[in-house]
């Protein structure tokens, strides 16, 4: 938000600037990384006050996110926000993914029940943030025309280029040249290297692989959102939330201790040294916790109920 209240006072939000919430506090080059079209269409959160705005995001992540998950599996999902460490982080450090997983997951439900309009509303949205799913994006649409779902496809495309040239013609070309601009300091200051590579990489793909032989065969977009996740190229642990959808696609009965090992593995194996692949292992350790949710065997129950004595 604070990178579209710099651009609405006529600054560069792909730039370098003062923060204007802590005084003193520098924002380097590429901190704000959303695609132009963001500017126009956070602008309304932007003008509210911080607080405001954060809760109504908030809501809207939760709420979507539990909907869905009682509707694939009839349990509560909240417990995957608050055990599953890529979760908590994402939602602390106030990131959207959550946000655009929302809307991908809806997308492919409303494409699955032949609401077409409102898939592609959806998927057009979500192309704003195309590391969450963009081979999912892609599957869905290469179906549609397979399928001659012309209304889906045409009102993807309009909405495309309605968000993306609307943008170039209100706030003018070099907005996209500042965006480029900007993605190099971002991509520059995080770990950038795919959840296959080493140094845990390879024994992450086995235990991915066997989830799918396990659970998986036949959902191909659940496999295309698995996919996506495994080959893209940054290794911090929010942006791999997409694990949980494929694990509750596949296994609506995952046991939740799995999930509450995602916190302690960092607490057992501090990063004493911060290294790339200290780093990348470290990630990849931890999201392997929610694949292994979709493998684990549930806890025994030690209390039974039963309504004879």
């Amino acid at each position: 938000m604070v990178g579209i209240q710099i651009w609405l006072a006529g600054g560069n939000p792909y730039g370098s600037y003062q923060h204007p919430v802590f005084p003193g506090t520098t924002v380097h080059v590429g901190w704000y990384a959303y695609p132009p079209p963001s500017l126009f269409l956070a602008t309304p959160l932007a003008l509210l006050p911080w607080p405001i705005s954060a809760a109504i995001m908030l809501l809207i992540c939760i709420v979507g996110f539990d909907r869905w998950v009682y509707l694939r599996s009839g349990r509560v999902g909240l417990p995957w926000l608050l055990l599953w460490l890529p979760f908590t982080q994402g939602i602390w450090i106030g990131q959207t993914t959550l946000l655009a997983l929302v809307g991908l997951i809806w997308a492919e439900q409303a494409a699955s029940e032949g609401r077409d309009i409102r898939a592609a509303l959806l998927l057009a949205l979500v192309m704003l943030k195309p590391q969450v799913g963009g081979v999912s994006v892609a599957l869905l649409l290469l179906s549609a025309l397979y399928d001659r779902r012309w209304r889906l496809v045409a009102t993807f495309t309009a909405v495309c280029v309605a968000l993306w040239g609307g943008t170039a013609l209100l706030a003018g070309p070099q907005i996209y040249v500042q965006w480029i601009a900007g993605l190099s300091g971002y991509t520059s200051a995080i770990p950038d290297r795919p959840l296959l590579f080493p140094p845990f990489g390879p024994i992450l793909g086995m235990v991915a692989l066997l989830l799918w032989y396990r659970h998986g065969r036949g959902d191909i977009f659940g496999l295309a959102l698995l996919v996506n996740t495994l080959i893209y190229p940054i290794s911090v642990i929010y942006t791999a939330i997409a694990i949980a959808v494929v694990v509750i696609r596949w296994r609506p009965t995952w046991p939740w201790y799995p999930l509450a090992l995602s916190w302690i593995i960092p607490l057992v194996f501090p990063l004493t040294v911060r290294t790339p692949d200290s780093i990348a292992g470290m990630t990849q350790a931890i999201i392997a916790t929610g694949l292994l949710a979709g493998l684990l065997p549930a806890l025994p129950q030690v209390w039974r109920t039963s309504s004879a004595a």
